[in-house]
C-alpha cells in the first residue's frame, strides 16, 4: 500500500493520484476485467495553513503540520510514503527519526536519477525551496548535482506567488510561462546550469513544458516521483535502488 501526503496543492495531488494510478496500471499484469489500480491512502491537508507557516519562515511548524499527515498514513499501515510535493520534504527528517520503519521516495532521488552526470543544474522552486531548500540540494548532492537558483530575492519571491495563486487553482498564464521559460534559459545560458534545470516545484511543470525551452533540458521532478512510485508499488524496482549510493 502506498501512502500519499497531498493537498500542498491538491492540483499536485489530483496530477499524483491520476499519474500513478494509470502507470501501476501498465506495470502490472491485467486484471480478471481491467487494468489493476494503485492499492493507495491519500491525506489532504491545507495548503493556506501550510503556505502561512512557509512564509513565517517557521521550519519546525511546518514540520509539525506535515508530520501529522504522515502519522495517519503510517497508523494505516501503508508500506512506503510518498510526499507530492518537493518544499514538504522538509519533513523528511522528522519522519526519518519518529518513524524510522518507514520507508520515504524521496522525490529528490527520482529527480538525481534523470539529472546525473549532467553538470550543474538549476533549480526553480518555491521562494523557500530556492532560498534555503537544504532537504533537496543536500539530498541531490548526496548524488553528486550541484545546483545553482535564481539569486534575485523578487524573482524567487514571483516564482512563489505564482505557484501560490494561480498554478495552484489550475490557472495557467502565457505570462507565468513565459516569466518561467525566461528564468530557465537564464539559469542554463547565463548562471552556469549547462546541464539543465530542474523544476523542483511540483506545480510549474504543470505549466512550462520542455518544448516552451527546448534549448533548456528539463527535469521534471513531479513526473518522475510519480513514474518511480509506481514501479515501486508495482515491484518493478526496490525503493532502496534509489537511494543515494
Amino acid at each position: 500500500t502506498l501512502g500519499m501526503l497531498t493537498g500542498l496543492s491538491y492540483i499536485t495531488g489530483l496530477d499524483y493520484y491520476k499519474g500513478i494510478n494509470e502507470r501501476v496500471g501498465t506495470f502490472l499484469p491485467k486484471g480478471a476485467v481491467m487494468s489493476k489500480n494503485s492499492d493507495m491512502v491519500v491525506v489532504s491537508l491545507d495548503c493556506d495553513t501550510y503556505v502561512v507557516l512557509l512564509n513565517a519562515r517557521d521550519d519546525a511548524g511546518v514540520c509539525e503540520y506535515l508530520y501529522r499527515g504522515v502519522r495517519k498514513l503510517d497508523a494505516a499501515g501503508v508500506d512506503f510514503l510518498v510526499i507530492a510535493s518537493n518544499t514538504a520534504h522538509i519533513v523528511y527528517d522528522t519522519v526519518r527519526s519518529r518513524l524510522p520503519g518507514l520507508p520515504i521516495l524521496h522525490i529528490a532521488d527520482c529527480t538525481a536519477v534523470a539529472a546525473k552526470g549532467k553538470g550543474r543544474v538549476g533549480l526553480l522552486g518555491t521562494e523557500p525551496t530556492m532560498r534555503d531548500g537544504s532537504w533537496l540540494k543536500s539530498r541531490l548532492l548526496q548524488h553528486g548535482i550541484d545546483v545553482v537558483v535564481p539569486q534575485s530575492e523578487a524573482d524567487q519571491r514571483r516564482c512563489f506567488d505564482i505557484i501560490c495563486h494561480e498554478l495552484s487553482f489550475n490557472n495557467f498564464t502565457e505570462e507565468s510561462r513565459a516569466f518561467f521559460a525566461a528564468l530557465a534559459r537564464r539559469l542554463c545560458h547565463e548562471e552556469g546550469a549547462a546541464g539543465g534545470v530542474i523544476l523542483g516545484c511540483t506545480e510549474i511543470e504543470l505549466l512550462l513544458r520542455q518544448e516552451d525551452v527546448p534549448d533548456v533540458p528539463l527535469y521534471r521532478s513531479a513526473d518522475l516521483h510519480i513514474e518511480a512510485a509506481a514501479k515501486v508499488q508495482a515491484g518493478v524496482v526496490a525503493l532502496e535502488d534509489y537511494l543515494p549510493k
